[in-house]
C-alpha cells in the first residue's frame, strides 16, 4: 500500500477514498469524491471520457466544482484531511476551463 501511495502521490492524484463523509453537508450538494474520480483519470491517463463523465454523470442534477462556496463541512469530514477547498478549485480548473477562466 505504501508504494502505491506514492506512486500515486507523484502522478499529481488526489488521494480520495471515496468514503463520501464529505458529501453529506455539502449544501452544493457536490459529489466531491466523483469529480475528484474524474480529476484523476484527466491528470494521469488524459483520459478523454473524464470529462464526458465530468458534466454529464457526476454533475448532472448536482453541483459543480465551481460551485463550492468553500463553506469547509467537506473538510472537517474528511478521515483523510484532504483540503477538498483548493482540490476542489483545482478540479474547476480542469474541467471547467470557460466559467473559471
Amino acid at each position: 500500500m505504501g508504494r502505491v501511495r506514492e506512486i500515486l502521490k507523484h502522478q499529481d492524484a488526489i488521494l480520495c477514498t471515496a468514503c463520501r463523509y464529505c458529501t453529506e453537508g455539502c449544501p452544493k450538494r457536490i459529489a466531491i469524491p466523483d469529480l475528484f474520480s474524474c480529476y484523476n483519470a484527466r491528470k494521469q491517463y488524459g483520459d478523454w471520457n473524464s470529462e464526458f463523465y465530468y458534466n454529464q454523470v457526476y454533475t448532472k442534477g448536482r453541483g459543480r466544482a465551481l460551485d463550492c462556496i468553500r463553506c469547509g463541512s467537506c473538510e472537517r469530514e474528511c478521515p483523510q484531511h484532504l483540503k477538498i477547498r483548493d482540490l476542489l478549485a483545482e478540479a474547476a480548473v480542469v474541467f471547467e476551463k470557460k466559467q473559471a477562466g
